[in-house]
């Protein structure tokens, strides 16, 4: 089945399985190092005119992993170029194994700045939307937080959050609608079309530096029409008002109850978006995104000091954990 889909993908026209090793491998390469230079650094170039100065540049700066050759990712996705015209216009890999789930994972998607502005990117997510559907899969991607214009575009493309446990999950699938997102200057929605209607699954109120938040309601999980929409609503429209610079909080109690969780609560998003922001700022990343109102923006080092304090106080009163259950989660 998985087979099939990446059959159909190159059967479209609009994609073209890279070749290992040569120049063509380096190329592609070159692309997925630009993605990283341009949300890391700011610094947006033709990945074709780079240089070797550049390239080691970019690779220390941007990067935290030692590169992967192509033969190495081939072990778990497939490589693709993106065609315009019968023309390289942009990268994208698509995994060769969903790991017993019904979505495959999808990386390396990056649209060659000539080509942007053009739909390039949004026919290249439908064209492997529609080779999904044709056999019931969906997909999945992560991204970050300080990544903003990927992020929009993603929310944009009709993609649901559903977790944030270290980047924003995104995910797709042919039984759940796209959601409908409204945000104005005090009132947010999130809807899904049903039936000859749509159907609200969650609100939001903005209330100076607070957020008010009403939920789907329970019995909307149970909507075969909805297939999973409920489950990621509150998730989606979170991140939908965190982009238009709402506050996420909506009291200290709910706060103090939901800030470790890995969706779902907007408190929790708001709790990430400050780790995330921090360990950008720590590398020298940069950080252009909306400010939360009411949300402190601690340093890295504030933070790790935090988590340190947190950790020999939970050891204290808990003597018999090993001190490596308590580390807080890291990006």
């Amino acid at each position: 089945m998985i087979t099939a889909v990446h059959e159909d993908l190159v059967q479209t026209g609009a994609f073209a399985v890279v070749q290992l090793g040569g120049a063509e491998e380096r190329s592609w390469l070159d692309c997925d190092l630009a993605s990283f230079a341009e949300n890391r650094l700011g610094e947006l170039l033709d990945p074709r005119a780079l240089n070797e100065a550049r390239r080691a540049d970019w690779q220390a700066r941007a990067t935290e992993e030692r590169p992967w050759s192509l033969r190495a990712r081939s072990d778990y996705e497939r490589c693709y170029w993106i065609l315009e015209d019968g023309k390289q216009a942009g990268t994208i890999a698509l995994a060769i194994s969903s790991l017993g789930s019904k979505s495959l994972r999808i990386s390396s998607f990056y649209v060659l700045p000539p080509y942007r502005g053009r739909g390039v990117g949004t026919r290249a997510m439908g064209r492997v939307e529609d080779a999904l559907r044709q056999h019931d899969l969906g997909l999945r991607l992560e991204t970050n937080w300080c990544w903003q214009r990927a992020v929009r575009f993603y929310l944009a493309s009709g993609m649901w959050l559903y977790m944030w446990k270290r980047d924003l999950s995104f995910c797709w699938n042919p039984w759940t609608p796209a959601p409908q997102i409204e945000v104005g200057d005090d009132t947010a929605s999130l809807s899904v079309p049903a039936g000859q209607g749509n159907v609200v699954l969650a609100r939001a109120h903005r209330r100076g530096d607070t957020l008010n938040l009403e939920a789907p309601p329970r019995h909307l999980s149970k909507d075969n029409r909805l297939g999973e929409a409920s489950w990621h609503a509150t998730s989606t429209l979170s991140l939908a008002i965190a982009l238009h610079g709402w506050p996420l909080v909506r009291s200290q109690e709910a706060w103090e109850k939901n800030y470790y969780a890995d969706a779902g609560p907007p408190e929790s998003l708001a709790y990430k978006i400050t780790i995330w922001e921090a360990w950008a700022q720590k590398h020298g990343w940069a950080v252009e995104t909306p400010r939360i109102p009411g949300l402190h923006y601690p340093s890295w080092a504030a933070l790790e000091a935090r988590w340190e304090a947190e950790s020999k106080e939970f050891l204290e009163a808990n003597p018999g954990v090993r001190e490596s259950e308590s580390k807080a989660p890291q990006p």
